[in-house]
């Protein structure tokens, strides 16, 4: 956030290049399509293990593989996740 701030302090007036612009905004497209791709992988698994599709142990495995593991906290708030 400090970057955006000073990029628009008072007094300044750089302007972006169009390709800086560009790159950016293919930057956050990309960032966008993970972090929906990610969302449905965690719904995936979920539901397999409502379904009973898969265990306990092969949903975290699953959550390990998709590299999905550190957004899901077990336990206690502060404790570090399985």
């Amino acid at each position: 956030m400090s970057l955006l701030q000073q990029s628009s302090a008072p007094g300044k007036s750089k302007m972006d290049s169009a390709g800086e612009r560009e790159f950016l905004i293919h930057a956050l497209r990309l960032a966008v399509a993970r972090s929906r791709l990610a969302v449905n992988a965690l719904e995936t698994i979920g539901v397999s293990l409502r379904h009973r599709q898969v265990t306990c142990d092969q949903a975290i495995e699953w959550l390990r593989d998709e590299g999905l593991i550190d957004h899901v906290h077990l336990g206690p708030p502060g404790a570090s996740s399985a």
